[in-house]
């Protein structure tokens, strides 16, 4: 085993060799002026210790640990952020990113590198960063990153495919932040055994296609529903619909495909193809021959190598055709001869434009959009009021009661253990609004009501998570005569002129058979 821990006992002898000259600095008094300095210096020197201490852990001899003492030959820099971008035209996505795109950027390596990955956190929460592609610990090293601060994670890319990155801040928020966008594409190119068509052609693909299929949900209901409002290739609906990719007959195309989910079962086809020989996880030992679809479940991968058969656009798809391909998973392959065609087609998501603007839909999982204004969920007199916290997320967001009405909050969120992101536990608290509430924390199935007696729109947010924003529009039902019980009158309104619609309909039925009779 490989020990990295030592130094630790090293540290403690130099703290007492500093803490004898300290002692011997302030018997003096022409050094006591300086003894601020030196405490100062103490206090750093002791949280330098500790923090270098919590990164010493012992390796094991396996493959994917840094070698001791190794320098990294290939380094990569992710920066975490929140960011809006563009998932179609006018359809905006308040999106968490890496380096501002859905996906993240490709982290391209062979087999035997020894990478370091830097994970940079400019964005406003605590962020993470779990690596599939390293057999190693990642959670000591890059895992729970608070904004401003920064960690690296050093591996050796031992075991060659596809794999996932995701954001990683830990425990609950592992699930929150892939789903607010937060992953991208590793892969680690083999070297010691070749793909069997690069091994018969003897050359590299004409055209490598690095394919991430991903999900986009409205809200954590949703999410933990597992109904997406889209799904789409590399960030964009029917991206390679209006952006074919293009190839010549006869061309050797690899696909790198990638399913992040995060919840749905991918079933990658081409209409008119035969995949050759796909490789489950990406790695050439695992080889298959002759599939007409790969099946492909959340964070699961393949590779897949084909030759273009013809001439002609060939549509590339989840054949889960009613759930995925319809809400933005097709793109074309298009094939003509003399087609001026790219060698790699990235699983980068779209940089989103400086400026966005005429916006026609604003996708954000944790808080109201224009759309969750415009048509909240509305509740009567009489109705039960329930705003149930699932995926952190309140749902509905946007809720119209009636003065007088109880409203109960529900955490629906499991995971009880932990502290801000790690923790599902809630709380639910005004921002602003005619009258105030904040209720306890709330671990998985705990309510807290609250009935507000004035009109007007309160604004909240959970504390724990203060990215979660919902709003009460309270408003008063109309009462007839002035007393009694109050009545929405525009219900009553609609119920009169649907009973009117009726009896108009009868009555001139009724007159139609009286001509007929008559004549």
């Amino acid at each position: 085993m490989q020990k990295i821990g030592d130094k630790g006992n090293q540290c403690c002898i130099s703290w007492l060799r500093l803490s004898r000259l300290y002692y011997c600095l302030m018997r003096s008094p022409k050094t006591r002026i300086y003894s601020v300095c030196v405490a100062i210096f103490f206090c750093t020197a002791i949280l330098t210790v500790a923090a270098y201490a919590q990164q010493q852990i012992v390796y094991a001899d396996v493959p994917g640990n840094p070698p001791p003492g190794a320098t990294p030959n290939k380094r990569f820099l992710l920066i975490t952020s929140e960011n809006d971008v563009l998932i179609d035209d006018g359809v905006v996505f308040k999106a968490w990113t890496f380096n501002g795109t859905v996906p993240g950027p490709l982290i391209l390596v062979e087999e035997g590198d020894v990478v370091e990955i830097t994970v940079k956190n400019e964005g406003k929460y605590t962020h993470g960063a779990s690596i599939h592609a390293a057999n190693t610990q990642t959670s000591l090293f890059v895992g729970s990153i608070p904004p401003g601060e920064s960690r690296k994670l050093v591996f050796k890319a031992d075991f060659p495919g596809v794999y996932m990155y995701h954001c990683a801040p830990g425990g609950h928020g592992i699930l929150t932040h892939t789903l607010a966008g937060m992953y991208g594409m590793i892969v680690v190119e083999p070297k010691k055994v070749k793909y069997k068509l690069e091994e018969q052609l003897g050359k590299e693909p004409d055209i490598k296609v690095f394919l991430v299929q991903h999900e986009v949900y409205a809200n954590g209901k949703d999410f933990t529903d597992g109904s997406p409002v889209y799904v789409m290739f590399n960030g964009r609906m029917f991206r390679y619909l209006t952006e074919p990719i293009k190839a010549r007959p006869g061309d050797y195309v690899r696909f790198y495909f990638l399913n992040v989910g995060p919840n749905l079962v991918s079933s990658f086809h081409a209409v008119g193809g035969i995949w050759e020989y796909v490789y489950h996880g990406g790695n050439p030992n695992n080889v298959e021959e002759g599939l007409q679809t790969v099946t492909v479940g959340p964070t699961d991968s393949y590779v897949i190598e084909w030759r273009v058969p013809s001439e002609g656009n060939f549509l590339l798809v989840t054949h889960a055709f009613g759930t995925q391909t319809l809400k933005g998973a097709a793109g074309f392959l298009s094939s003509k001869v003399g087609n001026e065609r790219v060698s790699m087609v990235l699983p980068n998501g779209p940089l989103p434009p400086p400026q966005i603007q005429s916006a026609k839909r604003v996708i954000a999982p944790f808080e109201p959009t224009p759309e969750e204004r415009e048509a909240p969920t509305t509740f009567y007199p009489g109705d039960t009021v329930v705003v149930r916290i699932v995926g952190n997320s309140f749902y509905p967001k946007v809720a119209r009661v009636p003065t007088g009405s109880k409203i109960v909050w529900v955490n629906e969120d499991v995971l009880s253990i932990g502290s801000g992101e790690v923790t599902g536990q809630h709380n639910v608290a005004t921002v602003s609004g005619p009258e105030t509430f904040t209720s306890e924390i709330l671990k998985n199935a705990e309510k807290f009501a609250f009935t507000p007696t004035k009109e007007g729109t309160y604004s909240y947010i959970c504390g724990i998570h203060p990215y979660m924003k919902g709003e009460i529009i309270v408003y008063k039902a109309a009462a007839l005569g002035g007393v009694g019980p109050t009545i929405d009158l525009t219900s009553i309104l609609a119920f009169i002129i649907g009973i009117g619609i009726i009896i108009m309909a009868i009555d001139l039925g009724r007159r139609s058979r009286t001509r007929q009779e008559t004549k």
